[in-house]
């Protein structure tokens, strides 16, 4: 890894470091709801659930399973999904803080044991070979500085036959170069069109089984995130400083439209292809 790669790997942590406050307000999560129209009157907390539930699904967890969370957040994922299905979870983020809540968050469910959070470096897994039947990159892969890389890791880590189920960011609508550069100022690495996903996964040696595009699905969560926030601001301004909230308010409207509008999402299923059967003879 370049000096450079570490940079940028440090910077994504303090970033995550820096707004892990947006933790409390998502319950504990670090994504998208799902809305199945926009008559849909489904809370914003519920609606995060169920996406997890739906991509959660898509795993097809089996008691004693292992599962890799690549880029786990403070944990409420791996969590439900321990819940849900007695699989053995291993969680890795580059956040301290959010390393700290995921452990406190896991301890309080009684799954310590069961589930478990590391520290760790996504382009650079610290585990062996085959060592997982599952791996799940849950909005995650949209902060990798070599997404080659990190998929390269998954297929190393992933058994022969193994799922790897992940969602992306996906331009729904063709972004502006205004539309661009307020993605980057508010840290979001503009994403492509929704295919370059699928290919990406695929050129990684994967066979994609599922590919599902859900822009519609997920764009309520924009404004029901700011909306949460602004509801909330005196209680989050007294835990973690009013400067910090109020630069989210303050710059979160500029932003809005683009993701709302322009900016949507994909679910990719793959799976490792096992190696050929030697021909038999006789």
């Amino acid at each position: 890894m370049s000096t450079r790669e570490l940079v940028e790997v440090d910077e994504v942590a303090e970033i995550y470091d820096d707004g892990a406050w947006a933790v409390e307000v998502l319950g504990g999560n670090i994504h998208f709801g799902w809305w199945e129209d926009d008559d849909d009157p489904t809370p914003f907390l519920e609606a995060i659930n169920r996406f997890t539930d739906i991509v959660g699904d898509r795993l097809a967890l089996r008691p004693g399973q292992r599962l890799l969370d690549l880029g786990c957040g403070a944990g409420e994922p791996a969590i439900r999904l321990g819940q849900r299905s007695d699989a053995d979870i291993t969680g890795i983020t580059n956040s301290t803080e959010h390393l700290k809540r995921a452990r406190e968050r896991v301890n309080e469910s009684g799954l310590r044991g069961q589930v478990r959070f590391e520290l760790g470096d996504a382009g650079a897994l610290s585990y062996a070979d085959a060592s997982f039947d599952k791996v799940l990159a849950f909005e995650s892969l949209v902060h990798a500085q070599d997404r080659q890389q990190w998929l390269a890791e998954i297929h190393r880590v992933l058994k022969p036959g193994g799922r790897v189920v992940l969602t992306d960011l996906a331009e729904d609508a063709p972004l502006t170069e205004r539309d661009r550069q307020i993605l980057t100022d508010f840290t979001l690495a503009p994403p492509g069109p929704p295919m370059a996903a699928f290919d990406l996964v695929r050129d990684a040696g994967f066979v994609v089984d599922e590919f599902l595009s859900c822009g519609d699905k997920i764009s309520r969560s924009f404004p029901a995130y700011y909306e949460r926030v602004r509801q909330r601001r005196e209680t989050l301004a007294a835990a973690h400083g009013a400067e910090k909230i109020d630069a989210f308010l303050a710059e979160m409207p500029a932003v809005l439209d683009v993701l709302r509008t322009k900016v949507g999402c994909v679910v990719i299923v793959a799976h490792k292809a096992a190696p050929p059967r030697p021909a038999a003879h006789g």
